[in-house]
């Protein structure tokens, strides 16, 4: 077996944030470095107040390079607290091992990154030295440019501790089985980073536990909402909206008013276009909700128009053929809403496809569908900072 790098093993740092200042937290930017500054910009991030970044910083996204640099320049001015998260230790360990089939995964696994996501933080480091990436290219060798070229990048992500706590909250980015993170360190941090499916455990902690990778979407099972999901009486607050990881996804960022009192809203961003209504809508009374782990449809027919209708759990329910996996045809490839939502004219929402006889949007937070006319919005905000 490997030994394991130090980047992969549990290290624990521990912060305590002043009564009265605005603590910042999100997670799961996964590359994407225009969203990120969006939502700072959006919740009017001053060195009045602390940042924390709870892991993911990488993969997923066009900019994962660019969001290392933007939070390396913020370290320097600001009170920011990094995070690893999974994706992140996972493309550091392969970058700083010296074992080729190690490096070998990474290079490998690079391709898929680029053509589902559009790109990959390696690819954007072999562009940037002007290396083209090609299958049978020496990899050994690009490694030790990449080393070499990008040692100040690679020292920042090395340094990211697993666990940052403080009197009130402990932020991780997977999950924690409880609260004596001292018995952690030095451990492998991998269960506490890839922490599938944390709220199933049943877990409560005597102080707030944030945490990102799992996005808070997949624990609602009646609306499709990316918001953050703070539980108050299990002190769990779920950060990740699924940028990257959905198109449909949004960059949240949780703002704890006071680290002395349960008070938090939140902002969010995207890359998305936006568009603004010309007619009211009024929501669905009955509509279905097909989560993603739970994504298993019986084939009905196409209906012609790009549409195909499915049964599930015996409702039939019209999705985008798009939605369809192509190599598992008896499942879709994401989550899906045939929801209607409530909309006034005027209202600005993000449009993830626009399908010519409806628009498939998010607004607040929720995924639906506008069916009437619309006009573009872009730079238009949808709203204002939000309750938890």
């Amino acid at each position: 077996m490997t030994a394991l790098l130090p980047c992969q093993t549990v290290r624990v740092v521990r912060a305590d944030f002043p009564a009265g200042q605005r603590v910042l937290i999100l997670s799961d930017v996964h590359g994407h470095d225009t969203a990120l500054r969006r939502v700072l910009r959006r919740a009017a991030f001053s060195r009045a107040d602390s940042l924390v970044v709870v892991g993911d910083l990488l993969e997923k996204g066009r900019e994962s390079l660019p969001v290392v640099r933007t939070l390396m320049v913020l370290s320097k001015t600001h009170s920011v607290h990094v995070l690893m998260g999974n994706m992140d230790v996972f493309t550091l360990s392969k970058l700083l091992s010296d074992d080729p089939e190690e490096q070998h995964v990474l290079f490998d696994y690079a391709p898929m990154m680029a053509s589902w996501w559009g790109g990959c933080l390696l690819m954007e480091m072999c562009g940037e030295l002007g290396i083209p990436f090609r299958e049978g290219m020496d990899e050994a060798g690009t490694v030790r440019e990449i080393r070499r070229h990008f040692e100040e990048e690679l020292t920042f992500l090395s340094g990211l501790p697993t666990i940052l706590e403080t009197p009130r909250m402990t932020f991780v980015h997977g999950g924690l089985p409880h609260l004596r993170v001292d018995e952690l360190i030095g451990q492998d941090s991998n269960p506490y980073l890839k922490c599938d499916d944390f709220l199933s455990r049943g877990l409560s902690f005597p102080k707030y536990v944030a945490v990102g990778h799992w996005p808070a979407v997949l624990y609602r099972d009646r609306f499709m909402d990316m918001s953050p999901l703070l539980l108050r009486d299990r002190r769990i607050l779920c950060l990740d909206g699924g940028c990257g990881v959905k198109k449909s996804g949004q960059l949240n960022c949780v703002i704890w008013r006071d680290p002395q009192k349960d008070r938090f809203s939140f902002v969010w961003e995207d890359d998305l276009p936006r568009i603004r209504a010309l007619e009211d809508q009024a929501p669905s009374e009955d509509f279905t909700y097909i989560r993603y782990h739970d994504r298993q449809v019986e084939i009905l027919g196409k209906d012609g128009s790009g549409f195909t209708l499915v049964s599930w759990h015996g409702r039939t329910v019209r999705v985008p053929d798009e939605a369809l996996d192509r190599g598992h045809p008896d499942r879709l490839n994401t989550d899906y809403t045939d929801f209607r939502l409530p909309v006034r004219a005027g209202d600005v929402m993000s449009l993830i496809r626009d399908f010519g006889a409806g628009h498939y949007v998010r607004k607040d937070g929720v995924l639906g569908w506008y069916d009437g006319p619309a006009e573009p919005a872009d730079g238009a905000w949808q709203g204002e900072e939000k309750e938890l």
